[in-house]
Parts: C-alpha cells; structure tokens; sequence
C-alpha cells in the first residue's frame, strides 16, 4: 500500500463534507418525573434511612443507564447511514485510486527501458506491497487484469522453516505472558499464527471452564454459610416481589375484563409493555406502569418496610448490572462499525470523529490520486523521484513501527 504523505505540490483543498448535526437528546421529562415520583422523600427531619438512601440511588442510576441507551441509539441511527454511504464511497475511490496506480506501475515496469535496476526493484517492491493489499473491482473484465497482476506480485509464500519460527516466536509470547509453556497438539502441522492463537484461546477457554466446574463442584459440597442462605432468602424475596407487582399489573389491565373498545386496546399496550417488562426483570418499568394505572402514588414506596425496600433494591441492583452490560456491548459494537471509539458519556464528540474519519480517508484518496499523476504523466525524472519518496516514507514507517510491528 502506498505510505500516506502530504503531496507537493499541495493539491486543492477537498471540500469539507458537510457536517452533521448532533442528533437531539431523546425526551426526558416524563421518565424523570416517573422516578421523581418514585423516589422516597423524607418524610420526618431525621432525614431517609440507609435502606431507602439506597433504593433512591439504584433507581437513579437505573434512569440515568437507560437514558444513556436511548440517546446512544438516537445518535447511531442519526449518523450510522450517511457515515457510512460517505466511508464507502471514499474507500471505492482509493481502491480505484491503488489499482489504477497498479496498473500505471506495472506497465512502466514493462515499457521503459531506460529504468535502471534499482528502480525496477523498487517499482517491483512497491507492487507487492500495494497489489495484495486492493480489493477487486466488480466488473468482470477488470477482475480478470487485476487477478493477473495480483498473481505476478503476490508476495512468495513463508517456508515451513519461517512458519515454524514464527510459530515458536509467538508461543515465546504467550510463555512470558502466562509464565507457562503450553502444549499445542498439531503445532507442527499449523501454518499461521492465526491457528495457533485460535488454538491456545481455545486451551484458555477450556481451561478456565474446567476450573470453574471444579469450583462449582466444590461450592455444591460446601454447607451454605448464613450469609449465602440470607443472600438466597433475599433473592427469593426479590423474585417475588417482581412477581407480585406484575400480578397485581395484569389484574388491572386484563383486556378480556374491559367492555370498551378504546380503553381494551389501551390495556392491551399496556399489558404487552407489563409482559416485556417482567420478562426482562425491568422493576423500574412495572414500577412505572403502576404509576400510570395509579397502582401506587408518591408517598406507597416510602411506606414499605425495610426487608421489601431491600428486596426491591436487589432487583434494581441485578437491572442496573444488566444496563451496563448492554451499554458496554452497544459502545463496543458501534465503535467497530463506525471505526472510532464510541461513549454514550461523550456523544457531543462523536458527529466530529466522524467528519475527522471521512476527511482523512479523503486526504488518502487524494494522495493517491496524486501519486498516480505524477507515475502516469511526470516522465521517468518524475517516477524516480517518486520511488525515492516512497523508499524513504517506507524507512520512516518501519522506524517508526519498530521491530514489534
């Protein structure tokens, strides 16, 4: 591939993509109120005892994870679409770009006499580099002529001996990462470190399954402690305090028992939201849904007992593990199908990591495009001078990079 440089002479400015606006934060206000409304108040001057301080913090966290989620969601489905027509247009322009200069190289290896050694073996360098590296067009006749050059460059396949040394490097690797020289069944019959690292994550994971059963086996043994059979009473609580409100909920809002037609159908969305929420274990959702059938009002949550307050809490503490489960697998699948770091805490900055993506990928396309000008039409003065750039931008990278890369 060819190395990224700061063409001379400096090109027209591209024009800047337009930048998207940063998509508006999802509403808050009923939500907000519904917890406000849930939370307990004090209600005397000594203030919320420890069980109800708790219970308030859960349910502010559990709002504040879920309106993370919301907004995180609105601005992918804002951005996701025109970001990534824009990224695959720019990407077919550089592929187009990197065969054409392919193409341009290959020929001038072919024609010109005049091209001493050094410079064939550079041109024949940079080919093998570059050609490997290009995706194939879609047409059919220029697949054909690419699928030829690619074969003429194609870099010469590794020795079983380099394999193996590479192999060996790699379990060198892994032996100072884990303090352990593991035996890998079928080593020498591998042919990349791909295999051999799918094949040691695959011992890791058996490994570490085989030690959790023994684990388990052990805990099966064990007599439960008081405060493991306190936490399993406790968690017993809890389901049935989930169980309780989601019966109490289907009670009021069975759809069968309404006559008219418009309040049915509005208990049905309702039931449906009950069922999804208890399905999910969502407390703050059928706590909300109580509100809204006025199940419960500001002053019922303050009025329960600190063991139900406790098994309420839990649940809310089980939803609030789930919700950062879920945000960290949303930040991270955005994150690689957008190609820039994602966090729902820094939403206002991701509109411009797009934009910086997109204007350096269109930097790229350009440079190419110089590049090739320069092969196509500068005469052989030009095209040394060319290789000579690319010689030495590839020395500065390998500098750069170090033996590690």
């Amino acid at each position: 591939m060819t190395a990224s440089r700061s063409p001379t002479p400096t090109p027209p400015t591209p024009a800047k993509p337009a930048k998207p606006a940063t998509p508006a934060t999802p509403a808050q206000g009923p939500a907000a109120e519904a917890v406000s409304r849930l939370q307990v108040a004090p209600a005397t001057a000594q203030g919320l005892n420890p069980a109800q301080q708790k219970f308030n913090r859960l349910l502010a966290r559990v709002h504040q994870l879920e309106q993370l989620l919301q907004a995180l969601q609105h601005s992918a489905d804002a951005l996701r679409t025109p970001h990534l027509q824009r990224m695959d247009a720019l990407q077919r322009r550089v592929a187009q770009a990197q065969r054409a200069l392919a193409h341009c190289l290959h020929e001038r290896l072919q024609q010109d006499e005049e091209l001493a050694a050094p410079q064939q073996r550079l041109i024949r360098e940079r080919l093998r580099c570059l050609v490997p590296s290009v995706p194939e067009p879609q047409d059919e006749a220029e697949r054909q002529a690419w699928q030829l050059l690619q074969s003429a460059y194609r870099p010469p396949p590794a020795s079983l001996q380099e394999r193996q040394a590479g192999l060996q490097a790699l379990l060198d690797q892994f032996e100072q990462w884990t303090g352990q020289r593991p035996q890998v069944p079928g080593l020498d019959r591998m042919e990349s470190p791909e295999q051999l690292l799918e094949a040691l994550l695959r011992q890791e994971q058996e490994r570490r399954q085989a030690t959790a059963e023994r684990r388990a086996e052990r805990r099966a043994k064990r007599k439960p402690t008081a405060r493991q059979q306190q936490e399993h009473a406790r968690a017993q609580d809890a389901s049935g305090a989930l169980r309780a409100i989601y019966r109490q909920l289907a009670s009021a809002l069975h759809p069968d028992r309404e006559r008219d037609p418009i309040e049915r159908e509005r208990k049905q969305a309702l039931m449906s939201q009950a069922n999804a929420a208890n399905e999910r274990g969502d407390l703050l959702a059928l706590l909300r849904l109580q509100l809204a059938v006025e199940q419960v009002d500001e002053g019922s949550i303050a009025r329960l007992g600190e063991e139900r307050l406790a098994s309420l809490s839990l649940l809310l503490q089980r939803q609030v593990g789930m919700l950062d489960k879920e945000l960290a697998e949303v930040q991270a699948r955005l994150s690689h199908e957008l190609g820039v770091p994602v966090s729902a805490c820094d939403l206002q900055l991701l509109p411009d990591d797009l934009s910086e993506q997109q204007q350096a990928l269109e930097q790229r396309a350009q440079c190419l495009e110089d590049d090739l000008r320069r092969v196509r039409e500068g005469g052989d003065g030009a095209l040394r001078r060319w290789l000579r750039e690319q010689a030495r931008l590839a020395q500065e990278h390998a500098r750069a990079v170090g033996p590690s890369g």
